[in-house]
């Protein structure tokens, strides 16, 4: 009967150990974070990634971001993260200095960058410049100069004009310097 019984709980306890729901992983604001557009940044604690959603994915810190400007109204205004790359990806155009340090520069030509995201750790700063670009510097400083992980870049394609927008302008130029150069020749005539 007592191995019935000691076989019924362990049975019980397995079983309930395997049915139980991993603990997903959470990104968090840390309490040090005044804003995004902070010269410091906003410090969270977990994990970002390329993923648009899902755990540690940069729509989990988009969304940790605007509950804590819910009910901290100086980290206002709410974000919108729109990914672009990842600095240790496969296909990463861009380029990053200092890897291996504290801080560097990058250069993501073709894009205005408007948030990065710096990750070291278990932890990762994300940044708003004041003005969208395509280049800048970055460091760990917000996060006790420890070593680089990668770098997140969000925001837009930089405006390319396409060959017939180009092939228009010079067209209408061209119309332009013709009608101008009629004027003047009928003017002198007169």
């Amino acid at each position: 009967m007592k191995t019935i019984v000691l076989s019924a709980l362990a049975a019980t306890i397995a079983l309930g150990t395997v049915s139980a729901p991993a603990m997903a992983a959470t990104t968090v604001v840390n309490g040090k974070c005044v804003s995004v557009a902070d010269s410091h940044g906003c410090l969270f604690s977990g994990n970002i990634n390329e993923q648009a959603t899902g755990n540690n994915s940069y729509g989990d810190a988009q969304a940790a971001y605007n509950l804590y400007n819910n009910t901290h109204p100086t980290a206002a205004p709410d974000i919108s993260l729109s990914y672009l790359a990842k600095s240790d990806l496969g296909g990463f155009t861009g380029t990053v200095t200092g890897l291996g340090t504290s801080a560097g520069t990058w250069d993501l030509s073709g894009f205005l960058v408007n948030f990065i995201a710096v990750k070291t750790g278990s932890n990762f700063v994300i940044y708003q410049l004041a003005t969208p670009t395509s280049s800048g510097s970055w460091s760990t400083a917000d996060m006790g100069n420890k070593v680089l992980s990668h770098i997140e870049f969000f925001g837009t394609t930089a405006p390319v004009p396409e060959p017939a927008t180009w092939a228009m302008l010079i067209m209408g130029m061209g119309v332009v310097g013709a009608s101008m150069r009629r004027r003047q020749t009928a003017v002198s005539f007169a």
